[in-house]
């Protein structure tokens, strides 16, 4: 029972506070307390990763944030703006979401992911599949399909970059990497 609740935690929060009362930080705050909820004795165990090179697997992560940037114009199904003003992100709302989001949400979903990657297959498709239900309010269905399939392969490559480096570091540097610029590439293209 518990594997099942971890693995639908953030669709507890997106159903709630993305479909049924959209407002980003009350959703991402609810998905970041069932984290804690969850993991909390994972998070005094924290360490650091082997070797030097292995901080390369990262690196890929930033084009992200350029890549979105460039297409972001053509994959969207509304006006960035109304979107953001939808779900509560404008102003100071964006302000600090864009740290929050590119820092302390990469982490907390590194600690979560992890742990339900080593116990079941289903955590990949699981992973991406919350993202889509966020995804399909601004991007079209092709999109959609492919930020799935993109998801699920970073999903895979996560868990085997934390399988290699025995630690949590290195899947979340990349992630870091990722969702910073995907939030600022994002904040760019609403101004």
């Amino acid at each position: 029972m518990k594997l099942l609740l971890t693995l639908l935690a953030p669709y507890f929060a997106v159903i709630a506070f993305w479909v049924v009362w959209p407002n980003a930080w009350l959703a991402i705050l609810a998905y970041h307390a069932q984290i804690l909820f969850w993991n909390w004795p994972v998070l005094r165990k924290m360490r650091k990763p082997q070797g030097r090179r292995i901080w390369m697997l990262a690196i890929p992560s930033v084009l992200a944030g350029p890549l979105l940037y460039v297409l972001l114009p053509y994959i969207i199904r509304t006006h960035l703006s109304s979107w953001m003003d939808t779900y509560h992100l404008s102003g100071l709302a964006l302000v600090f979401m864009v740290p929050y989001f590119g820092l302390v949400h990469p982490f907390m979903e590194q600690i979560h992911w992890q742990q339900l990657r080593e116990h079941t297959a289903w955590s990949h498709p699981l992973f991406a599949g919350y993202h889509m239900i966020v995804l399909a309010s601004l991007i079209t269905v092709p999109w959609l399909l492919l930020c799935f399939a993109v998801l699920m392969v970073t999903s895979l490559a996560w868990k085997q970059m934390a399988r290699t480096t025995r630690s949590l570091t290195v899947p979340t540097i990349s992630h870091v990497l990722a969702d910073l610029g995907i939030v600022l590439a994002a904040w760019a293209r609403t101004y």
